[in-house]
């Protein structure tokens, strides 16, 4: 490592967990980091993908299915910026009869694209836990896979929405039946479209105690030329990610008595009783289970040729962690 600090871009969401970051009272060891927030992660992935900055925040799905060919130019650290369970963001509409998730058997089910994170997870879990045939239905995604040389599974029944609609219109309308999104369309958003899992927190309580998966969203990416060089930029991320969170945390446990919030203190003190001290676990060795469910479904839906292995993902020293 040279006395003079590397320079490296990054873009990240403006999230609790990156504000020590962001505000500079968390420092990269041996890096000068010019970070870019950005709240919107359809630009800030088409940025990313240009090539616009040396770290990123990235859609792991995506990075997944370009592993075959690699021709994003970036490797994975494990650190998972973004997690979300996804039953709350599977909608359907009222007026099409549809009591249990195995009634979407042989629907019309709407998804941004096919390779996004969400539905990558949800699609997974529908079919695992509830029995739903996802060579069943036809899927109307809002955008197409723009990877080179990808092929759907022969299985796959694919079409594009028409162009200048919405997803939730065409759920609202009855135009496919259900729906698969990172936006919010219920409660009161349209008196047609309600949860397919209405009883969403209990599921995930559920879901999270079986499996032990906080579904993985977003990973952090660095430019693969600058690992090859630096090698220690790896773990100089790593440290300082882990670090920020560490801050949040910090200030989580006083916001516990002083948020602006009726029942914060109740889901605080839940929370760590169900998952530990750190509810957002990074690095590799604590994780893995995660990510390979997530290769698991990643093959099993067409994204990749075969079912890769964790370590395929990760920059090799971070295996470590």
């Amino acid at each position: 490592m040279s006395d003079t600090p590397l320079k490296l871009s990054m873009t990240c969401g403006p999230y609790d967990r990156a504000q020590a970051l962001i505000d500079g009272s968390v420092k990269p060891r041996g890096i000068e980091l010019d970070i870019t927030v950005n709240d919107d992660d359809v630009s800030r992935q088409s940025q990313s993908a240009r090539g616009l900055f040396d770290v990123t925040e990235f859609f792991t799905g995506t990075y997944i299915a370009d592993l075959p060919r690699r021709t994003l130019g970036f490797t994975a650290l494990p650190i998972f910026v973004k997690r979300m369970f996804r039953h709350s963001y599977i909608y359907i509409n009222k007026r099409k009869n549809i009591r249990r998730p195995s009634d979407l058997n042989g629907r019309r089910v709407g998804l941004q694209t096919w390779i996004t994170s969400a539905a990558l997870w949800a699609k997974g879990m529908l079919e695992e836990d509830h029995g739903v045939d996802l060579e069943s239905i036809t899927w109307v995604a809002w955008q197409p896979v723009r990877l080179p040389d990808w092929t759907p599974p022969p299985w796959l029944k694919l079409e594009l929405a028409p162009p200048g609609s919405t997803q939730l219109d065409l759920l609202a309308s009855g135009a496919i039946d259900a729906g698969i999104t990172t936006e919010i369309w219920a409660p009161d958003v349209h008196p047609d479209v309600d949860f397919l899992f209405p009883d969403y927190p209990d599921r995930e309580r559920e879901y999270f105690s079986r499996t032990g998966c906080f579904p993985i969203m977003h990973t952090l990416l660095v430019r693969t030329s600058i690992l090859e060089a630096h090698p220690w930029v790896a773990r100089s991320l790593f440290d300082a990610w882990e670090a920020s969170k560490r801050q949040c945390y910090e200030r989580q446990e006083w916001q516990r008595i002083h948020m602006t919030s009726l029942w914060y203190r109740g889901l605080w003190e839940e929370e760590r009783r169900v998952a530990g001290p750190d509810i957002y676990r990074w690095g590799f060795k604590q994780t893995r289970h995660e990510i390979e469910r997530m290769l698991a479904y990643a093959h099993r839906q067409g994204l990749t040729p075969r079912r890769y292995e964790p370590e395929e993902l990760f920059w090799p020293s971070m295996l470590e962690t």
